[in-house]
């Protein structure tokens, strides 16, 4: 009777595959068709299987309700010349209370926050945008986000000499930021920000302005930092006394460009972590633009087009020599080598962008 069942059983589910296909079934798809279901269930033969018994479906205790999906955090996503907020918009929702703070060493100052960069990216973007910038580049993989250029406009009358139109509005500089995230092993995130500044040369025909690149405005960047501080919910005041103690503690740099064996380099007398974080922000500002990095192999991958004339990909490698490190500039081709004026050119671009304490030569 039990082997009866079985055949029925069998019989009705393969009736079924056939209503569902135009394609009759064979001998061959019988055959094997056991194998099939024990190789994705698993081959489990124990003689306990036969005794096992259902038991009740779970169910959710009184006490505990389903998450709501739908609340989600709403954020500024635009705001007017005044600050006043025109439009909001939706963002994954962070912990009520995060640690965070902005901590300073050497040139570098950076801001630590408790959550990974993939809770915080959503936050990032909607903050720059509340702050009227356009992003450009925007890589959550690589924790890479740029802004567009935003212009400050200034009015010129008709008196003076270099614009007779006084309705025309002549940009008298303009600045963009660029972050970089990078994820700690502790769980939290480090955003690094550079600025970067041009302002109005010249004016030639036709009204093109020419513009000249200035060093970034550190205190921008400071600035900036205590927004965004801001924007995750903590207070003005408590965003400005991080700032400030950050200033403390900070000793002076030693960092020199030499000649290492026939290749330039930068020596530097700094513990790795601390060095690490200021090539960093170095390359970024002065326009060596990391594209990507590996902390584990010392390395950075730059891109810039202020070395030949036109976009090419670099290596900056960091080398530990007993107390001190060496820094030193590579093409990202193993197979072709950087001229000694090339690489002495990028290391002096890096050393552009230190405090003006350091030695140069």
């Amino acid at each position: 009777m039990f082997y009866k069942k079985i055949s029925l059983l069998t019989i009705l589910f393969f009736l079924f595959l056939t209503g569902c296909s135009d394609k009759p079934i064979t001998v061959d798809d019988v055959v094997g068709i056991g194998d099939d279901i024990a190789e994705v269930f698993g081959k489990d033969d124990s003689d306990n299987y036969g005794n096992s018994t259902s038991i009740a479906m779970l169910e959710i205790p009184p006490s505990l309700d389903n998450p709501n999906y739908n609340d989600a955090l709403k954020v500024p996503k635009s705001i007017d010349a005044s600050g006043q907020i025109l439009e909001m918009s939706e963002a994954p929702v962070l912990p009520t209370y995060i640690d965070m703070m902005i901590i300073k060493q050497g040139n570098a100052r950076w801001l630590e926050i408790q959550t990974d960069p993939v809770s915080l990216w959503p936050y990032l973007s909607q903050f720059w945008r509340s702050q009227g910038y356009e992003i450009k580049i925007d890589e959550p993989i690589n924790g890479i986000l740029e802004t567009d250029w935003k212009k400050n406009e200034i009015n010129f009358d008709s008196e003076t000499n270099l614009i007779n139109n006084e309705d025309f509005n002549y940009n008298a500089s303009k600045e963009k930021f660029r972050v970089r995230v990078e994820r700690e092993p502790n769980g939290f995130s480090n955003i690094y920000l550079s600025n970067h500044i041009m302002e109005a040369d010249d004016v030639v025909n036709n009204n093109k302005i020419i513009w000249k690149k200035k060093n970034s405005d550190i205190s921008r960047e400071a600035e900036m930092l205590v927004r965004i501080m801001e924007f995750l919910g903590t207070s003005r005041e408590k965003a400005i006394e991080s700032l400030n103690n950050s200033e403390k503690n900070n000793d002076k740099l030693y960092i020199d460009l030499i000649d290492f064996n026939g290749i330039p380099a930068i020596l530097i007398k700094d513990s790795f972590s601390k060095m690490w974080r200021e090539i960093g922000l170095s390359l970024d500002r002065s326009g060596l633009l990391v594209q990507d990095y590996d902390r584990d192999k010392a390395i950075y991958v730059i891109s810039s087009a202020k070395i030949e004339g036109k976009e090419k990909i670099y290596e900056i490698k960091l080398t530990n020599r007993g107390d001190k490190y060496l820094v030193t500039a590579h093409s990202s081709n193993r197979l072709e080598n950087i001229s000694y004026k090339d690489a002495r050119k990028i290391l002096k671009h890096i050393l552009s962008s230190y405090s003006s304490a350091v030695a140069k030569k």
